[in-house]
């Protein structure tokens, strides 16, 4: 996975994430990014953000996906047969990067001086890794390059996977709270308990949450 700044031309796989029933199922807000011009002004708006708030923002999430094996085949007999070289080989085996959805650290509207990390990924990534991979380079950018005392988490109060990953990456629920202008699980993690947390694997943090009941 890779995670980088949004381009213009992510609009359009912006547009098909929110036009998909089960990722808007468990949004906390009512922006139409499933509209075009509305995820055009979002970008442009996310390319000033970067400028003005260095080291925060909404980013693009990539993951590489490798060519299926026939194409690889295919590949590999051409190149034995002489019909391409090396170069042009390597270009047809190499894996393509593919808009998974975004990670985000941003400033908490009520209090600027407190960050919170989010999330938002393609429904067909779901089950996988990504979000608690994009969770930890997100803590290990607040805590290490940013160094935040403390950073908070949202989710919608029936997003039981999304509370499982923030529990998981260390965070502490502290009940609900207003959020977007809707109701919301909020979450806390303060830099001395990632540090300690993160002391453990990631699979003896998965089994120490789903030892404990759900927050």
């Amino acid at each position: 996975m890779r995670i980088r700044q949004f381009h213009s031309r992510d609009a359009q796989a912006l547009v098909t994430m929110h036009r998909d029933p089960r990722v808007r199922a468990h949004l906390a807000d009512d922006a139409p990014l499933d509209e075009p011009r509305v995820a055009h002004r979002f970008i442009a708006h996310m390319q000033q953000f970067y400028l003005q708030y260095p080291g925060t923002g909404i980013w693009c999430a990539e993951r590489a996906q490798p060519p299926d094996s026939d194409t690889i085949a295919d590949a590999l007999r051409a190149h034995a047969e002489g019909d391409i070289d090396a170069v042009l080989l390597a270009k047809l085996v190499q894996p393509r990067w593919v808009f998974c959805g975004w990670f985000s650290l941003v400033h908490l509207e009520e209090d600027p001086k407190i960050l919170e990390i989010g999330a938002r990924l393609a429904a067909q990534t779901w089950g996988g890794t990504l979000a608690l991979d994009g969770g930890e380079w997100l803590l290990q950018h607040a805590f290490g390059a940013l160094l935040q005392t403390h950073v908070l988490g949202h989710c919608a109060p029936t997003n039981r996977s999304a509370a499982h990953c923030l529990q998981v990456l260390g965070f502490g629920c502290q009940g609900m709270a207003t959020y977007n202008g809707t109701q919301a699980r909020r979450y806390r993690l303060d830099q001395a308990q990632w540090q300690a947390w993160h002391t453990q694997s990631r699979r003896q943090r998965q089994r120490a949450v789903l030892s404990v009941s759900p927050a």
